[in-house]
């Protein structure tokens, strides 16, 4: 394993990949192929269940307490994460050193990738022979989202949400049996968007929803051009992007010549040049749509054809 750096090492620990930053290692223990992991300062009684966790026989069903993921700093485990998703500081015998690192060990644990959070809740379906429902990916079935309550969060639920954010809510509500907050594990169909983002807001997908339905669009769309022009990693809310996107869209188009000559022809140019009596022919069209398309705007592919086309913000 290529070592890390300590800040590289608490990003793969969020997304449970093993990882090496030399005096502190993480470690899955899904598969029997890790090293050892010794027992240093732990303390008899959490040293059993480290113990039991490893060495489990083979076909033993995993349960939500089952170490699933293990931090070690000089020898000795800080830091576990069960099946369940949850963060365990085990009993042990800690330098200051150790204890420092483990406090961040716990808050990359407790921070999650959605990724590592998907896995987890696949291995618990498997185990218990549950289904989330109907996988999106299977059919053309339009948007969807993959929630939880966040106080168990790999118990999770595929289901769909509407352009309203209060209607929304109180359906993930009663879908995750919660009446706090509700954590969106997954989405499907809001493009590159819902599939990049580290977190995904109800808000924003509802308002996705609404601009999609508004302007003839798909979600995906959407979602695509949030993400070219950062919205992946920024905060917004869901008016400053209902914002943006008022200043930014401006339609659908076959392609990108079909909008140059549109524009042109908006600019006055064609009139111009057929007023002077020069032939449309002598316009460099092709230095005309690449300029346009890398100062002025940018195109999103929409699935079946065409283009839509966004001012850059």
């Amino acid at each position: 394993m290529s070592r890390s750096s300590q800040a590289e090492a608490l990003r793969e620990m969020r997304d449970l990949i093993d990882t090496n930053a030399g005096r502190v290692q993480g470690q899955s223990l899904r598969y029997r192929s890790h090293a050892p992991i010794p027992a240093g300062s732990l303390t008899p009684e959490a040293a059993a269940l480290l113990h039991d966790s490893i060495y489990r026989e083979r076909g033993t069903p995993v349960t939500g307490d089952t170490i699933y993921y293990v931090v070690s700093c000089d020898g000795t485990p800080i830091v576990w994460l069960t099946y369940g998703a949850r963060v365990v500081t085990p009993a042990a015998t800690l330098t200051s050193y150790q204890l420092r690192h483990q406090a961040q060990a716990v808050v990359a644990l407790s921070h999650l990738s959605r990724g590592a959070l998907k896995c987890l809740a696949h291995l618990r379906d498997a185990s218990n022979g549950r289904s989330p429902g109907p996988e999106p990916y299977r059919s053309d079935s339009g948007t969807q989202v993959l929630v939880a309550d966040p106080a168990d969060p790999t118990l999770t639920h595929w289901t769909r949400i509407t352009a309203d954010p209060a209607e929304s809510l109180r359906h993930l509500r009663q879908v995750c049996d919660t009446t706090g907050p509700v954590l969106i594990v997954d989405a499907f169909g809001y493009g590159d968007y819902g599939r990049l983002r580290d977190r995904l807001d109800v808000e924003v997908l509802c308002v996705i929803e609404d601009l999609a339905t508004t302007h003839d669009l798909l979600p995906a769309v959407v979602g695509d051009w949030l993400h070219v022009e950062g919205a992946t990693k920024t905060d917004l809310t869901a008016d400053q992007i209902t914002a943006a996107f008022a200043t930014a869209y401006v339609g659908v188009h076959s392609g990108r010549h079909d909008f140059a000559t549109v524009e042109r022809d908006r600019r006055g140019w064609t009139g111009a040049l057929r007023a002077a009596g020069i032939p449309d022919r002598f316009f460099h069209t092709e230095a005309f749509v690449e300029g346009l398309f890398r100062d002025s705007v940018r195109d999103v592919r929409v699935p079946g054809g065409g283009i839509a086309v966004f001012r850059r913000t």
